[in-house]
């Protein structure tokens, strides 16, 4: 939606904390939301569900800081989850949970007094419409990293608090009906002043995730299609701009963020992922997926026919920093490789950001965070550099769901089900790869034709890990694909800080482990329900 908007979009949305409830309460214990009496007109119901969305953005680290606790970096305070040995009372889980219920228990208000109110029905379609995606969003969710949940579909009060756990499938076709019934009311677009409101096509791309995730593949090809055939969104030229405010207006990819503002963090309408990933250093990108982007030949930089790959530092005679400022810096290393590299991650000697004051150009040194950064790698999607130096405020939205998802999951759908046609594979892999500002080569010229369902679902799953990396999809994968034995014993490598001196004639180049975690089957994937609900459900107490 328009930046101008957004602040009464979701401002808005507090007014619904001021119902009759103890906000301090709702976050302590969200199970316990306290109803209003009533809803007298339509106004009430949209600052209600402008209260949902602000619900779900509450939690300014979603979805992103899942790419930290598998194989796509690393950052000390999720070190629990990455080394999976969390527990109940492990912070980010209960974050995680609380957050959902919140969602959850203000879709369940409005649903719960909507039909109390008059007003015209196309209102009255997109409200519940939008109240019931943003329902199955959090059920979704939950479900997917706890498993089995209490399931709760009306507002409720302490009598209401004891519910038992609900198995996961029953989840799961409430999420599914939930999204056929919010897709049917819910308009395909929007006026520009209500961009960033769930639309027709998030609740069928949604649906299509929760099918693809469930390993329901012809349905989730269908639902794919569906998303396709409405014929509202295409894939964006420019890659790095899908990341960026001055890209939201023309940007026909996204299909559902989540929308925050710059400099409104004192509205709980900004995010910190600019800081974050700019101003720190230990938020660090994994050598495994710095490894996964290949030369733009198409051809992986491990592969010995690979001559494009120029292993050596640098280029000699390159030493004034004129000479190598510019995006991909100036080691031979990270020239001709996917432009997604550079799109998505800070590498050595490349720009990491301007000066703020001068506008000038600042290199990327690691030798200067080397006690922060052990892998030499920084995360560059996301980061505004319009900000100038703006801390804890920034704008950009963290992507939910895109198109070249829909793409790619049908892809993958059809390849799973087992009956496919092998061009129309091949014409969904290649829209992704052939975007205009990346353009890597198409499979039939590379991986060649004729590929096996294994050879094509290898092709299918780098691709997915390169271009979605840092949006928070990379744990569903690898849970979906049961990867975690191979995942969960990978080294967080990177290379030698004490040897990156960009004053150094010779630069040594050295790949070393910081340390490596083990996989432990016995723990499984989901996450156990937290302390503070165990405490509070009595229904859950053993």
């Amino acid at each position: 939606m328009e930046k101008k908007n957004i602040i009464w979009f979701v401002f808005t949305g507090l007014l619904f904390l001021t119902f009759s409830c103890d906000d301090e309460y709702l976050d302590r214990n969200p199970i316990d939301f306290l109803s209003p009496d009533n809803f007298n007109n339509e106004k009430d119901i949209r600052e209600a569900v402008n209260g949902i969305y602000k619900a779900y953005i509450s939690d300014i680290y979603e979805p992103l800081f899942t790419d930290f606790i598998v194989d796509d970096g690393y950052f000390v305070d999720y070190q629990l989850l990455w080394t999976r040995n969390y527990n109940n009372e492990t912070p980010q889980i209960g974050n995680k949970w609380s957050r959902d219920y919140k969602v959850i228990l203000r879709a369940n208000t409005v649903l719960h007094y909507i039909d109390d109110v008059e007003m015209p029905q196309s209102s009255y379609d997109q409200y519940k419409g939008e109240a019931l995606f943003l329902r199955a969003l959090a059920y979704f969710d939950l479900s997917f990293f706890f498993g089995d949940v209490p399931l709760r579909t009306k507002p409720e009060g302490l009598e209401g608090s004891n519910k038992p756990l609900t198995p996961k499938p029953e989840i799961l076709e409430m999420v599914l009906n939930d999204l056929e019934t919010a897709a049917g009311l819910l308009p395909v677009t929007y006026s520009d002043d209500n961009r960033g409101r769930a639309t027709r096509g998030a609740a069928l791309a949604i649906k299509a995730r929760a099918l693809l995730f469930n390993q329901r593949y012809a349905e989730a090809a269908d639902y794919c299609k569906k998303v396709r055939e409405l014929g509202v969104y295409q894939i964006m030229p420019e890659y790095k701009l899908l990341f960026l405010p001055e890209g939201e207006a023309a940007n026909k990819e996204v299909i559902f963020d989540m929308q925050f503002e710059k400099d409104s963090r004192d509205f709980g309408l900004s995010n910190q992922w600019y800081t974050r990933f700019r101003s720190w250093s230990g938020y660090m990108v994994g050598h495994d997926l710095y490894e996964q982007f290949y030369s733009t030949n198409g051809l992986s930089i491990n592969d010995p026919d690979n001559t494009l790959y120029d292993p050596t530092v640098r280029s000699s005679g390159l030493a004034a920093p004129s000479e190598y400022i510019k995006e991909g810096g100036y080691d031979n290393r990270f020239q001709d490789r996917d432009p997604r590299l550079h799109y998505s991650l800070v590498v050595p000697y490349s720009i990491r950001d301007y000066n703020p004051q001068t506008g000038e150009p600042v290199v990327y040194y690691p030798i200067q965070q080397q006690n922060a950064n052990f892998t030499g790698f920084k995360v560059r999607k996301y980061v505004d550099y319009s900000d100038n130096g703006v801390q804890n405020a920034s704008g950009v939205n963290p992507v939910i769901i895109r198109y070249a998802d829909i793409l790619l999951m049908e892809a993958e759908a059809l390849v799973e089900q087992g009956s496919y046609n092998e061009a129309e594979v091949y014409a969904l892999i290649n829209q992704v790869r052939q975007r205009e500002s990346v353009m890597m080569p198409k499979v039939e010229d590379v991986e060649g034709t004729g590929l096996s369902p294994e050879e094509l679902m290898a092709v299918i799953r780098h691709e997915r890990r390169v271009e979605f990396a840092f949006e928070g999809l990379r744990i569903f994968d690898v849970m979906r694909w049961d990867i975690g034995e191979e995942v969960y014993n990978a080294d967080l490598r990177g290379f030698r800080p004490d040897k990156l001196s960009p004053k150094a004639n010779n630069i040594s180049y050295e790949v070393y482990s910081v340390f490596s975690r083990s996989y432990d089957p016995s723990k499984g994937y989901q996450w156990p329900v937290p302390k503070a609900e165990l405490d509070a459900n009595k229904a859950l107490t053993p």
